[in-house]
């Protein structure tokens, strides 16, 4: 299960990249810039200012898929207009229903993400830009939501993309069982992986996952790894201290494997996806803006450590 495939990036690895974004998520961080990769199933997203006036077209999609599932004089709630209003009730909506409703939006108000593909299908679109990953010493990444919830498939096109000389990375949380990482971990080139904080406690609050695994994933993953990159997103209220990003940084430095660390400044360009979803923003309104924070950071580990710390976008 997949939700884009981004062509031509320059930000998620060396080189010209593709990136493979794949659905279902471990962890329910509330700045999560992707919401809709968070489950594994489709999800739905609408916009009420693009819906047309008038239409049906979402209605009669949704009732004919209900009526052929549930018997033919079945309507279901899931999606009613009621005095020109679109009223969605995600909870009554099936997978089948919400298939069934992919491209028939004309606005594209409401719009379906998530898509089945078998892995044949993905490396053959994925090895269409070779000619690019070979120029730029670029190539594949895979991405999520967390793409090592779905270690099979990641494995198999990371084994066959190396067979075809076309390097790898990975963005990932590291939240989950190690037998998925070390599956991937013979086929992945570059490990642009989160560090988002080193207390076990608010990282629970926050995250609702389990630091520790984290912690184990990464200190077992840095003896196979070829190169880790650790990636720190500086959340307002959560790590933005230069005490936690201390503790970090001290961390990311005991991992061999380990030579640069970038951080993060939390932005809010996600914002309107969780509109869209029908899902509450807990967290700031507002960009980090702490310069002098991640100027802190940067000097703290150039005295004090091997790694080499930046700032990206």
């Amino acid at each position: 299960m997949y939700f884009n495939i981004q062509r031509f990036s320059t930000h998620d690895g060396d080189g010209i990249r593709s990136i493979l974004f794949l659905k279902g998520c471990s962890l329910s961080c509330p700045w999560c810039q992707n919401p809709e990769s968070r489950s594994e199933k489709h999800s739905l997203l609408f916009d009420q200012r693009s819906c047309m006036e008038g239409c049906q077209l979402c209605v009669s999609a949704y009732q004919t898929t209900t009526q052929s599932i549930a018997g033919s004089e079945t309507v279901g709630d899931g999606i009613q207009r009621i005095d020109n209003q679109l009223i969605i009730n995600r909870k009554a909506i099936k997978e089948d229903q919400l298939i069934a409703l992919r491209n028939v939006c004309p606005t594209q108000a409401l719009t379906v993400c998530g898509e089945e593909a078998k892995s044949d299908m993905l490396f053959d679109t994925l090895m269409k830009d070779k000619p690019f990953y070979d120029q730029s010493q670029g190539g594949v990444t895979f991405s999520g939501g967390e793409p090592l919830m779905q270690a099979d498939l990641v494995a198999e096109l990371a084994q066959r993309l190396h067979d075809h000389q076309v390097s790898t990375a990975i963005e990932s949380c590291m939240h989950v069982p190690w037998k998925n990482v070390e599956k991937a971990a013979p086929h992945i080139d570059c490990w642009l992986a989160d560090l988002k904080h080193t207390d076990e406690e608010k990282f629970l609050s926050w995250a609702k996952g389990s630091l520790k695994r984290i912690k184990d994933n990464f200190r077992k993953l840095a003896p196979i790894a070829k190169r880790i990159v650790i990636r720190v997103p500086v959340v307002p209220g959560f790590n933005d201290t230069i005490e936690e990003l201390k503790d970090i940084i001290d961390f990311a430095a005991s991992l061999e494997s380990c030579q640069e660390l970038h951080l993060l400044p939390y932005h809010t360009l996600g914002i309107n996806k969780y509109r869209l979803l029908d899902m509450p923003y807990e967290c700031s309104d507002k960009p980090l803006n702490k310069p002098e924070l991640l100027e802190s950071a940067m000097q703290y580990a150039s005295e004090n450590t091997q790694l080499n710390v930046i700032v990206r976008g």
